[in-house]
């Protein structure tokens, strides 16, 4: 079914449209052209603002803007559908070129932002009272944590006041008064209070009678469900054969009973006889279910209808349901312990309040609710109040990804829109996409604007179905396959979302779905099937996508031993590199010169590498620290002749760098005994990569004052092993949507995945607003209440509608072909809550056919890793000189501006960006850890850099459109990688451009600074042009380039 027709409508900008686009069909382009159009009739672009969600869609959508007006001066494409971007961004030029607005060369008028970004603005515009300062966002997960469990300690202190005691006392009473639980769920609520604060605290939220009216509309809600369902099905006769029935409760039943909660008793009666324990059809009625043998006839007219009702799924799942409904009457002890804990937890949100104020610190939560509130609590008409430029059309990717919060945000911004005042909604999403309710992403939003609309405006509802990214034959199996296993009714309240299917856009019918299943615990042929599979083909570009990043573990092995170069996508934590140990052994041991096991792990690693037999020798001595041992010439005499030699080399190297601790700052220290410490360009271009990150950490908390290994070790469990990209990639299924591949890889889909912590309440808002909340079980109940189990059992079902839509995901990267792989269970079924078992129904026959292929005595063998160390230790003579020339260099500026402010340097100059607006660069640095304080002078020195760079007199030259341009220039040399900031071809000269960001020492002159340059970077500089020397026939000429300066530094 050819969709071009909504395609077209979809570019009407006298319209407002709800746009359901599944995966593969150009969404993104769509969402490029509609903003192209809107901006080519705009009176200014500010006028048009498109929102989503992360930071690389909105990177992703403004380059391809930018990129559309940048290719709008050449020559017309022959494709169709970018001929159509192209036209549309010639009109922008033309209506750019007409205003005066200049897009090309001030690219921060296209007003392209994420909600939260949206949110931090208009919470500037009109700040909380009594903050008159913007507070640092902290995005890092160890900080937030950090501020949760404080403020949870800190509500926990108020015990003994007069007003808050009760409350807190009671609560620590009801968790048997464990402290370490009041904390942990205290802190899980905190991460979360998007979910609750606006409703636990809403006027008679906590009134018992409506609690129970929520419980009775969702009981009648749930009963007429069934009834309906019910009524074709159950007939006189069956009725008739019941009244027969030896069990009085059973005989009772003459008729289905009504949809009223007063009949829920017959029907969980009639439930109990018709369904099993475990909610399936009975096959057979005995005497235990009230049909002694001499009613063999009712008997039989009962199971025949029952046999009747073995293929209505809906109903026996409605019917099972009516055990998992709420308590239609709450005790009084449910409502004081509800009362309670959310009293408490009032307490907690304004601890946390004044954590936020005291260390001026905020989070993305805190900006969603506050700029929420502003805009609850001003009086406007015209959102311009709150921004800068009026909008007239505002567009939103990803909508269905859209939490609560977000979308009382965008209600709310246009809640004063009329139907015909010319201004247009464009709402672009897949719900069958939605995979973020751990991040409150509510996808029943999705399916409440398509039937009722936003605020005043009815967008008109467009469904695409054209699929331009997989080949026919993976587009009708994944037709078949989820067609069967999605909900075949929508339900907002439950995420449940109705498959829609796809139209192939080409014809290749290369079979493109294929099961490997394994048998029971077989993950290590698992893995093996995975590396034949990519072994086997070559020329592949292939995504090995994982639910778990612990589904990885006996791949990643496997792949390593056999020599194939992988793309590891946030899948390896940091901590477990072998490099990163090595690097906090080093900074423990600096830390605390008696660490022991440090310094003994120190001597082990590569820059050392001492045996066994040495190392034994030196763990022996309790009476000094290991430094003081490797520099006492008996000791080193004890070790063997390999042993000194390199004993002797740490002790030189890290006794200068600790003699010069009190005069430097210890990220200083740190770089000077790396680079005391290992060869010249011995890093690969990974372990560069995370010592850089490492380095990162070490400022930070250095920065913050928070200097110690508990600290590093928080940050360092949020970050993963950096990787250069390959044919291979390795990710987590929600690292790879809006990716796509050759081939798709899918192990471990035989695993489960974790199940989530109970809350201390569990609160759901149903489709009528009203509420429904439960507290958990005190700790002298054995169970959960009825109440309890049922939220427990929407947000279960949730979970499943979405474990759903993430296979659908995963299946859809793929352009050619799928390989699924799993383990199946001992008796060769697909286990419960795996995605094996949404695929059962499909390769249900292959998993009868797996056999064990090892035997129980089969053990693999662990082997222990190879000692790897440095053959050649360094030359002390010239690294003392150069570690001098760097602390001259004023080493903390270097540290600091290398890795953050450097680096972003080099991304404005590699996007050709020399005028980035201040808020941009500021948000680039808060993420970078900077203290608000430092925002102004830091970006200052950027926006000062970019500049000095645009108005240097050969910046046209340096900066030149050239065929022969190469940026971030990798080349491997004698096994390592050399990275060059910038090459090109002048005049048939090959010239070797390395940036540099340092600025003049105090009372040091121009030519000084020069000097000094030269000597710090002639070696390097003469290294890459040998390298390059066996590559290029041209001339080669290198040069430093230090904006600070404005000069070209040449190096001979």
């Amino acid at each position: 079914m050819d969709d071009q027709v909504q395609r077209a409508q979809a570019l009407d900008t006298t319209r407002s449209f709800l746009i359901q686009a599944p995966a593969g069909s150009g969404k993104t382009e769509l969402l490029t052209q509609r903003y192209l159009k809107l901006l080519s009739i705009s009176d200014s672009p500010e006028g048009v603002l498109a929102m989503t969600f992360t930071k690389k869609a909105v990177s992703e959508l403004k380059s391809r803007v930018i990129e559309a007006l940048k290719s709008a001066s050449g020559a017309r494409p022959e494709q169709a559908h970018k001929q159509k971007t192209y036209d549309l961004a010639v009109a922008v030029l033309a209506q750019s070129s007409t205003n005066g607005w200049d897009l090309i060369n001030m690219p921060q008028r296209l007003k392209i932002s994420t909600i939260d970004g949206l949110s931090s603005l208009i919470t500037n515009r009109y700040p909380q009272p009594k903050s008159w300062v913007n507070k640092q966002i902290i995005t890092q997960i160890w900080q937030q944590d950090n501020l949760y469990l404080q403020a949870a300690k800190q509500t926990l202190l108020s015990i003994d006041t007069e007003e808050f005691g009760p409350c807190i006392r009671n609560t620590l009473l009801y968790l048997d008064n464990h402290v370490n639980r009041f904390y942990q769920l205290i802190t899980s609520m905190l991460k979360k209070r998007d979910q609750w604060l606006n409703k636990l605290y809403l006027q008679d939220t906590l009134n018992i009678q409506n609690l129970e009216n929520s419980a009775t509309v969702i009981i009648n809600r749930h009963l007429e469900q069934l009834l309906a369902q019910a009524k074709p099905h159950f007939n006189t006769e069956f009725f008739t054969a019941l009244d027969t029935n030896t069990q009085a409760d059973v005989a009772s039943i003459s008729q289905l009973p009504t949809a009223s909660v007063g009949d829920l008793a017959q029907w969980k009666i009639l439930a109990n006889f018709c369904l099993t324990a475990s909610g399936d059809w009975r096959k057979q009625l005995t005497k235990a279910n009230g049909f002694p043998p001499e009613l063999k006839t009712q008997k039989q007219t009962a199971l025949e209808v029952l046999a009747e009702l073995a293929n209505q799924p809906a109903l026996q799942a409605l019917l099972h349901g009516v055990h998992k409904l709420p308590d239609v009457n709450f005790d009084t002890t449910q409502i004081q312990a509800l009362d309670d804990i959310a009293q408490v937890l009032k307490i907690a949100v304004a601890q946390l309040g004044v954590l936020f104020d005291e260390q001026q610190v905020t989070d993305f939560i805190q900006v969603a609710l506050d700029a929420d509130q502003a805009l609850s609590q001003q009086q406007t008409s015209d959102i311009a109040l709150f921004l800068d430029y009026k909008i007239q059309h505002l567009l939103v990717d990803e909508f269905q990804d859209t939490s609560t919060t977000q979308f009382s945000l965008i209600e709310k911004l246009i809640a004063n829109w009329q139907p015909n005042e010319h201004k247009t909604l464009f709402l672009v999403g897949d719900p069958m996409q939605s995979i973020y309710l751990f991040r409150q992403s509510q996808v029943g939003l999705f399916l409440q604007v398509r039937a009722q609309g936003i605020a005043n405006i009815r967008p008109e509802f467009l469904q695409l179905t054209t699929n331009f990214r997989s080949s026919k034959a993976v587009v009708e199996a994944n037709n078949e396959i989820f067609a069967k296993i999605f909900p075949a009714q929508e339900d907002a309240y439950l995420g449940a979302i109705c498959y829609s299917p796809s139209v192939a856009a080409n014809d290749h019918l290369d079979p493109a779905v294929h099961m490997h299943a394994c048998a029971y615990q077989e993950d290590e042929r698992e893995a093996q099937i995975v590396l034949d599979i990519i072994q086997n083909n070559p020329n592949k570009q292939i995504a090995v996508l994982v639910r778990s990043r612990s589904h990885l573990k006996y791949i990643v092995p496997k792949l390593k031993a056999a020599g194939i170069e992988f793309e590891s996508l946030k899948t390896t934590p940091l901590k477990q590199e072998l490099f990163t140990k090595d690097l906090l052994s080093l900074t423990r041991a600096l830390l605390h010169l008696g660490d022991k096991t440090a310094w003994l792990s120190l001597l082990r690693a590569p820059w050392c590498g001492l045996l066994l037999e040495d190392l034994l020798l030196l763990s022996q001595s309790d009476e000094q620290v290991i430094l003081e041992l490797i520099s006492n010439q008996k000791v080193l005499q004890s070790l063997s002749e390999d042993g000194q030699k390199r004993a002797k080399h740490i002790a030189t190297a890290l006794g200068q760098a600790t003699g010069q601790c009190a005069r430097f700052g210890f990220a200083q220290t740190l770089e000077f005994s790396l680079y005391q410490l290992m060869p010249k360009l011995s890093l690969s271009v990974k372990e560069s990569m995370i010592k850089d990150q490492f380095m990162q950490i070490i400022h930070e908390c250095e920065s913050q004052q928070q200097l110690n290994i508990a600290t590093i070790n928080q940050m360092l469990a949020e970050l993963y092993a950096p990787s250069a990209a390959a044919r291979v990639q390795l990710m987590t299924i929600h690292e790879s949507k809006g990716l796509e591949f050759d081939w798709v890889i899918m192990p471990g889909l035989g695993k489960s995945s974790k199940s989530n912590q109970s809350p201390i309440i569990h609160l759901q808002q149903s489709p009528d607003q009203s509420l429904l909340l439960a507290p958990m079980k005190s700790y002298v109940h054995v169970q959960q209440s009825a109440t309890y189990e049922y939220l427990k059992d929407v947000e279960s079902q949730q979970n499943n509608n979405e474990t759903l839509r993430l296979l659908y995901v995963a299946m859809t990267r793929a352009k050619q072909a799928i390989h699924l792989l799993g383990t199946v269970s001992k008796s060769n079924k697909a286990s419960k809550n795996t995605l094996l078992a949404l695929l059962a129904s499909k390769f249900r026959s292959q998993f009868d056919e797996v056999r064990p292929t090892i035997t129980e005595t089969d053990q693999v063998v662990k082997v222990a890793p190879e000692l790897v160390r440095y053959v050649a230790l360094t030359d002390y003579q010239q690294l003392e000189d150069c570690a001098h020339e760097c602390l001259d260099f004023q080493l903390s500026v270097e540290l600091q501006f290398k890795s953050l402010l450097g680096t972003l340097l080099h991304q404005y100059y590699e996007q050709g960006q020399f005028s980035p607006d201040q808020s941009s660069i500021k948000l680039r640095l808060i993420e970078a850890g900077f203290a608000q304080q430092d925002l102004d002078q830091q970006a200052g020195f950027i926006t000062h850099m970019l500049s000095q760079t645009q108005q240097d007199p050969q910046f046209d030259w340096l900066f030149k459109v050239r065929k022969s341009t190469q940026v971030e220039a990798e080349f491997i040399v004698d096994n390592r990688s050399i990275i060059i900031d910038r090459l090109f071809i002048a005049d048939d000269v090959l010239w070797i451009i390395d940036f540099k960001t340092a600025t003049q020492s105090e009372h040091e002159s121009v030519d000084q600074f020069v000097n000094r340059q030269k000597l710090a970077h002639t070696k390097q500089l003469l290294f890459y042009k040998q390298a390059l020397a066996n590559i290029y026939s041209n001339d080669i000429q290198c040069a430093l380039y230090c904006p600070a300066v404005q000069k070209i530094i040449q190096i001979d």
